[in-house]
């Protein structure tokens, strides 16, 4: 018997739709995660490229100069009709050469000072840069291999002077705080510098630093055992309740005791108190040389743990002309930072490294040769 019937069509019912959503929200758990992990794995190894470029950069530097690019850490000696001379340059500034950056290079005018001007505007305004300065176009060219791509610095950098430097992700090697009296209390203070790229001071030459020219022959405990860069993240905190409440790594905190062993500097750190001014700055201007920019680091406190700042008198006085900032590298990356080793090797540091071996690695003259990262 014929029939024009037609045949049912049967739908999802609502339990198989609630599992097919249940499995779809199962996998995109799973997904989503790994993608970040491929895609932070990818900006990690682009930041250790950069260090490597870096290190190259360094070494061609050191190939033609015969030692290494040195960072002014303060204001350059006063000249005939006011203004002061060259100071305040960052490590990197010498570099751009080296790294297809001449033309940034060439806009830099290295006979004045790479800031606003001296004591007279006070501490917190003569490492700044404004936009009537001669170099205000040159420091604020952004370099992308001066960035950590897993990092994401904020567009405004007025806080450092209305030029708006461009900040910078890579810190130099600067060894251990010139009063540090060593791992177990064996080195006089102050000591002679012992990292590698030198701190100085144009127009106060602290008597620590040793020889402001340091080449390879200087580093005596082997090119593949000292580091020359890290990195360290960048602040974008743009006032006092943004750096309290962000993240830790970009506080700095205050260090009463200064002579002592890096082991004790380390114990100070406990301190929850952070110093704004001096957190403010952190990494928003590659090209000044400035300790509040801090383009160095101290190997005392193990990656991605706070900073520190001397606040005695003594340190007052003397401690931020000396350079002695406890900058301590730290990234966006999980469980670590990049370094970049003297003889241009990168490795990837672990946040629980051990103390001993980090700060054997950070001198380049201890004498602890067998230490190693990897």
């Amino acid at each position: 018997m014929y029939s024009n019937a037609r045949p049912s069509r049967r739908g999802f019912t609502i339990i198989e739709l609630l599992v097919v959503v249940a499995v779809i929200g199962i996998l995109m758990a799973i997904l989503v995660p790994a993608i970040h992990q491929v895609r932070e794995s990818a900006r990690r190894t682009n930041c250790a490229s950069n260090l490597r470029q870096i290190g190259t950069a360094v070494s061609n530097y050191h190939s033609v100069h015969r030692h290494y690019p040195v960072n002014q850490i303060g204001y350059g000696v006063p000249v005939t009709g006011g203004g002061r001379g060259p100071g305040y340059y960052s490590w990197l500034v010498p570099l751009l050469p080296h790294m297809d950056q001449d033309n940034v290079f060439k806009a830099f005018n290295l006979n004045v000072n790479n800031s606003n001007g001296g004591d007279e505007l006070g501490q917190f305004v003569r490492f700044r840069i404004d936009d009537a300065h001669p170099n205000a176009m040159a420091v604020s060219s952004t370099i992308p291999s001066f960035l950590c791509p897993s990092d994401s610095p904020g567009k405004d950098n007025t806080v450092f002077g209305t030029a708006n430097p461009a900040p910078g992700s890579y810190v130099s090697n600067a060894g251990w705080p010139s009063y540090a009296t060593g791992i177990a209390g064996e080195r006089a203070t102050p000591g002679i510098f012992n990292g590698v790229i030198p701190l100085v001071h144009p127009s106060f030459p602290p008597n620590w630093r040793g020889k402001p020219r340091i080449g390879v022959r200087d580093v005596s405990d082997g090119l593949s055992n000292t580091t020359l860069a890290s990195e360290r993240m960048i602040q974008t905190g743009m006032s006092a309740a943004e750096i309290n409440n962000g993240d830790p790594r970009l506080q700095v905190r205050h260090l009463l005791n200064w002579t002592e062993t890096l082991g004790e500097i380390v114990n100070q750190m406990t301190s929850t108190h952070a110093h704004v001014q001096q957190s403010a700055y952190m990494g928003r201007a590659w090209a000044s040389g400035s300790p509040w920019a801090a383009p160095f680091f101290m190997h005392v406190m193990t990656p991605n743990t706070a900073s520190g700042y001397y606040n005695s008198q003594a340190a007052t006085t003397q401690g931020t002309d000396f350079g002695d900032f406890v900058v301590t590298p730290s990234s966006f990356h999980p469980g670590g930072v990049n370094v970049v080793m003297v003889d241009g090797s990168t490795k990837f540091v672990a946040d629980f490294v051990d103390p001993q071996i980090w700060w054997a690695v950070g001198g380049r003259t201890d004498g602890i040769i067998n230490a190693s990262l990897d």
